[in-house]
């Protein structure tokens, strides 16, 4: 290793040479794993429909993006320019947004079919969850968004295909079966680069519970069981490594590690397959920028047919998802209330994006400076391996005592960052040691310039826009990347893309697509930045002194916000609970009710679990819910009578049980009339034992019931002013009969007399004392103070009810004792113990204001 070189290497060997070391060593210091990994018929079921519906993706996005590819590689004028543009905005939009968007799209013809009564075409547009139609969604939203990647690859094959070779072709009436025999390696390496793709992501198909290795992969790390009824995959693994250490829970975590990576290696084997052709096909395309073709004649154009299809193809895999979204939302609010909401989310993932970018025009500067190849091979291993390992892997390296700092803050996300895409700007520095580039450095060389005194003087001032632009383009894939963010979601700074995915099962939810659209126009945005640059780079441009103050600004902001980010952490009284499926486990826990009869509490987790624990959180007794596969309830409440009242959310109904788990009764349907529910949240109970049960998505308002079930009245409904709501999610009904209700999406609490007439309005948007970001949990005390857990803001807040004023706050963003990711619920024991639902870090925390 050179010294000049030495930078380069250090940055590498963490981000990337640590996680691949870390997978290896599991291989050796687990030989169960690939006993483990040995594909019998039930993982070859899945890594057979795997490759299936990934390279059904992968093959529709080649044929949806052929034409655009031939409109670029042979397209002049406006339409083909403005195509380059697309290309790069279009891939950097995030799946999880396209997923949405397409849903949406879906919905809404759905609801068109209705009217028009269209009955063939309404049950064409209803596929159930996780069924043929719905796997066809999920194709086609990878497809669509995976298509600029054949469209780029035939797009520059064309353009630097002979154009003499093609006129003689044309002459002798063999234009077509000439240029498809040249572009069938690159067509082919395309897919397999699709196939590739699309096998690493699970955000488009976990939300209706589709099964491929992603989402096992992550559901193993998460769980230490597989998603399956029967699981022949972790049981060998998990049994002694889970009896070694249970008091810290560090063995079971790196057990379920070791049986997530012996889970994803035979597709792992197969990537490496499908990597191997692709490579050569690479480093043949890179071989041609040695021939100098000239530019083809207008003979070979692109015509008119070819070029409106490529047109067609951008409208429909960008505009319909995009317009769908837009079209779905409920209320429109402007730009400044929707940027006021996510603001944090929206920084805080700036300021990580804004670091990495940073580090990777360090990484593409440090790779124009030394040739290197060792680095780029391993940072391109890393890339194909997978954000979800890769993530798996930085967490059994960094969370541990005395690394809190890196494990619980940005570095651990630019370090993830950096290993999955760092091996573009890498790649961006190593094209200036190109043939192109060759004169260049002899011309320097002749003249006695050193390597450093090369790139300072010749090759920087000349190639800085294409290395600023990789280092964006790794900002931008670090802004939109699912996979890594989910398993690692660091709490400081926020991010928006965790919050997106607690949403993205939703059916129609306006945060959900603000937040989309959002992250679509930064993405978009920096897109076209992109573009220009490397449009700017290929024209010759040179920097000037803007470009530079404009960089020294970026890396003064971004240290401003993280250290303005920091906060102050206070230890809890106890910990409840640890991840898994055992008793006094929890895998994202998400509901919490108090039995002051017993002095108990009950929680539900998202796999559909109720576990009744005592005062010290042990596991007394459990149950599962016996419909689970749509949706998970996301609240509980215990009844004066003592019983269990679960609003199961996704099967829109309440179940009553028994404090043993025998189902009692229960009552509701799907619908938007009286008795009928959509999503119900929360149950509630005033003085006569009257039943309110709250509920969003199109209802949006609280129906009151009989102890027996039969519908009352109802109150409220979908909006942002006075006696309307945006997901109410949890309610406290105090002695005087006054019922409160987090109004979460509108980042406030609304108070109404039981009958239904309005009395005030309690808080609004923010981060101070009296001010909530998505308020989901409500209880209260013996003194009659509210106990308020904030999703958004990640603390738990006192507040006094009687003036709204906020008085203390518990809790910040992270993952260390004290710090809370996501909390979503909250109960307080007749001891004045408040419990928080730390559902990101799966566990419950006991503190008293």
């Amino acid at each position: 290793m050179h010294l000049r070189a030495a930078p380069v290497w250090v940055v590498v060997l963490l981000c990337s040479g640590l996680p691949l070391a870390w997978l290896a060593w599991q291989m050796v210091a687990n030989p169960s794993v690939l006993a483990e990994a040995w594909p019998d018929a039930f993982r070859m079921k899945l890594l057979v429909r795997t490759l299936f519906y990934n390279g059904a993706a992968a093959l529709l996005a080649t044929m949806i993006g052929l034409p655009v590819g031939i409109a670029l590689g042979r397209g002049r004028g406006v339409i083909a320019k403005v195509l380059w543009v697309a290309l790069p905005v279009s891939l950097l939009l995030p799946s999880v947004t396209y997923a949405y968007g397409w849903s949406q799209c879906i919905r809404l013809m759905r609801e068109w079919a209705t009217v028009h009564e269209y009955v063939h075409l309404q049950q064409l547009m209803t596929p159930p969850p996780g069924g043929a139609k719905d796997v066809m969604r999920c194709i086609w939203s990878l497809a669509t968004w995976l298509w600029p990647v054949p469209a780029a690859a035939v797009g520059i094959a064309l353009r630097r295909m002979d154009a003499q070779l093609q006129l003689q072709a044309l002459l002798d009436g063999a234009l077509w079966r000439v240029t498809l025999r040249e572009l069938a390696g690159v067509v082919a390496s395309a897919a397999m680069v699709c196939t590739v793709l699309a096998v690493q992501e699970f955000a488009v198909y976990e939300p209706t519970g589709i099964s491929v290795v992603a989402t096992e992969v992550r559901m193993v790390f998460e769980t230490g069981s597989f998603s399956s009824p029967t699981n022949p995959i972790t049981a060998p693994l998990g049994g002694a490594g889970l009896a070694a250490d249970e008091e810290t829970g560090l063995a079971s975590q790196r057990v379920r590690a070791a049986a997530a990576v012996a889970t994803a290696l035979p597709l792992l084997f197969v990537v490496a397959l499908l990597s191997i052709p692709v490579l050569r096909v690479a480093r043949r395309l890179s071989a041609a920028e040695e021939i100098d073709i000239g530019p083809w004649p207008r003979v070979l154009d692109a015509n008119i047919p070819v070029t409106i299809a490529a047109v067609v193809v951008v409208i429909v895999a960008v505009l319909v998802p995009t317009a769908s979204l837009i079209k779905s939302l409920q209320v429109h609010r402007s730009l400044a209330e929707i940027f006021n909401e996510f603001a944090p989310q929206i920084f805080g993932s700036l300021l990580i994006g804004s670091i990495t970018g940073i580090a990777a025009i360090a990484l593409a500067m440090g790779a124009a400076v030394r040739r290197v190849f060792w680095p780029l091979a391993m940072a391109l291993v890393t890339f194909l391996i997978g954000g979800q390992l890769i993530a798996i892997a930085q967490i059994q390296l960094y969370n541990r005592g005395g690394l809190s700092w890196v494990y619980n803050a940005w570095p651990i996300m630019v370090m993830a960052y950096l290993s999955r895409f760092g091996w573009l700007a890498l790649a961006a520095g190593r094209s200036t040691w190109s043939p192109r580039w060759r004169g260049l450095r002899d011309l320097a060389a002749v003249d006695g310039a050193g390597p450093i005194r090369t790139a300072l003087g010749v090759v920087w001032p000349i190639a800085w826009p294409l290395l600023v632009a990789a280092g964006v383009l790794v900002m931008v894939l670090g802004l939109t990347e699912v996979p890594a963010t989910l398993l690692i979601s660091p709490q400081r700074p926020p991010m928006l893309t965790p919050m997106l995915m607690t949403w993205v099962h939703m059916l129609r939810y306006d945060s959900m697509i603000e937040a989309s659209l959002l992250l679509m126009s930064v993405s978009a945005l920096l897109g076209v930045v992109i573009a220009l640059l490397v449009a700017w780079g290929i024209r010759g441009f040179h920097p000037g002194v803007k470009a530079n103050r404009a960089m020294s600004a970026m890396v003064v902001g971004a240290f401003a916000l993280l250290v303005a980010g920091c906060g102050d952490t206070t230890k809890p009284q106890a910990i409840w609970c640890e991840t898994g499926t055992g008793p006094s486990q929890v895998v994202y826990p998400r509901a919490i009710a108090y039995r002051p009869q017993d002095d108990s509490f009950f929680v539900i987790d998202r796999m559909a679990r109720v576990q009744h624990l005592d005062r010290h959180g042990e596991c007394i007794a459990e149950w599962r819910m016996p419909e689970w596969q749509t949706g998970k309830p996301v609240g509980v409440s215990i009844g004066p009578d003592g019983n269990v009242y679960i609003p199961d959310t996704h099967y829109q109904r309440i179940m009553v049980y028994s404090p043993s788990g025998e189902l009692l009764r229960k009552w509701g349907s799907a619908g938007n009339g009286p008795g009928q529910f959509i999503y119900p949240t929360d149950v509630a109970f005033d003085s006569k034992g009257n039943v309110f049960v709250s509920e969003y998505g199109d209802n949006d308002r609280i129906q009151v019931f009989s102890q027996q079930g039969e519908f009352l009245y109802q109150f409220g409904k979908f909006g942002k002013g006075p006696q309307e709501f945006m997901r109410p999610q949890s309610m406290v009904i105090d002695g005087n009969d006054v019922v409160y209700v987090t109004d979460a999406c509108n980042h406030r609490i609304q108070v109404f007399k039981t009958d239904g007439t309005f009395v005030k309005t309690i808080g609004k948007a923010g981060s101070g004392l009296g001010e909530f970001r998505y308020p989901y949990g409500l209880d209260q005390d013996a003194s009659g103070n509210l106990i308020v857990c904030e999703f958004g803001n990640n603390r738990v807040q006192l507040v006094d009810k009687a003036t709204g004023r906020g008085l203390k706050t518990w809790g910040s963003g992270g993952h260390d004792p004290g710090q809370l990711a996501y909390p979503w619920g909250v109960a307080v024991d007749r001891h004045e113990k408040v419990v928080a639902v730390d559902a990101g870090n799966n566990r419950l925390q006991v503190f008293e204001f």
